[in-house]
């Protein structure tokens, strides 16, 4: 995975995801999307076929970077717990 950052402010942060589509996209806005500290979390794609999506965050009273890097270890978390999930019942079917 590939991004870069466009513009960090104290409260907002634009950020640009190669190659990245939907899919991952709004799980990881629904991660940031529980922090309380997160106004909101949004992106955009102008044209699917030629422009990578732009993720915007606006936060309250927390770096927005910080509030990236919270989500995407909650999300690891929640993967990591599913990956264990489906050991266990694959472990049964063996």
């Amino acid at each position: 995975m590939n991004l870069k950052i466009i513009r960090v402010t104290e409260d907002e942060a634009e950020i640009e995801f190669l190659d990245e589509g939907h899919t991952f996209l709004n799980v990881l806005k629904y991660s940031l999307l529980q922090d309380p500290h997160v106004e909101s979390a949004t992106y955009d794609v102008k044209h699917p076929m030629i422009s990578n999506p732009i993720f915007h965050i606006k936060t309250e009273s927390k770096d927005p970077l910080k509030a990236l890097r919270d989500a995407s270890l909650r999300l690891k978390d929640e993967f990591e717990t599913l990956l264990g999930l489906i050991r266990l019942k694959s472990e049964e079917f063996s």
